[in-house]
């Protein structure tokens, strides 16, 4: 996988384009880009796979942390919080298969988010097991009963989590 350096400018630039990357971006030394593929790019800060920007087809393109940064990562203590949805038990496998989130799923709402806002997904433990958007405000998921109401970008096990490990292993 190819890595390319970002300058200083551009480092900037996201920085002040993305108000949660900015703490984690401060004191970075070496900033680099990745490419998974057509759609998916991983941010590498200091050699760990820290964000991900990736294009959706039903929502556009967004740049979320990754969960390697939420989970494995020491500059997650500096990640602002994001809101959360927790989910029961029964949908936590379908979930991490990459499986977006229905309504009846959800037990329990932390944080204000609107429709196409970035939402941690979270198991009744308190574990965030996927990072995906909303389709509908919590206000609105609030009121609703079934349907589809979140889309996965990112889940434990996915080849974005498995490619932030390996490239930590990676000499430099």
């Amino acid at each position: 996988m190819r890595r390319i350096r970002l300058s200083n400018r551009e480092v900037r630039e996201l920085r002040e384009a993305n108000k949660f990357m900015a703490p984690v971006l401060e004191g970075a030394d070496v900033v680099e880009v990745a490419q998974l593929s057509e759609r998916e790019h991983l941010y590498l800060v200091d050699r760990e796979a820290l964000f991900l920007k990736i294009a959706h087809k039903d929502v556009g393109e967004y740049i979320v942390p990754t969960l390697f940064l939420i989970h494995k990562s020491a500059k997650g203590k500096s990640l602002p919080q994001y809101p959360k949805v927790v989910v029961d038990a029964g949908a936590v496998k379908h979930i991490i298969n990459g499986a977006d989130v229905m309504r009846p799923g959800i037990k329990e709402f932390v944080g204000d988010f609107g429709r196409g806002d970035v939402v941690f997904i979270a198991d009744e433990k308190g574990r965030v097991i996927a990072v995906a958007v909303a389709l509908y405000s919590k206000q609105e998921m609030a009121q609703m009963q079934k349907g589809k109401v979140l889309i996965n970008l990112h889940h434990l096990g996915d080849k974005i989590w498995q490619a932030s490990l390996e490239l930590v292993k990676e000499k430099p």
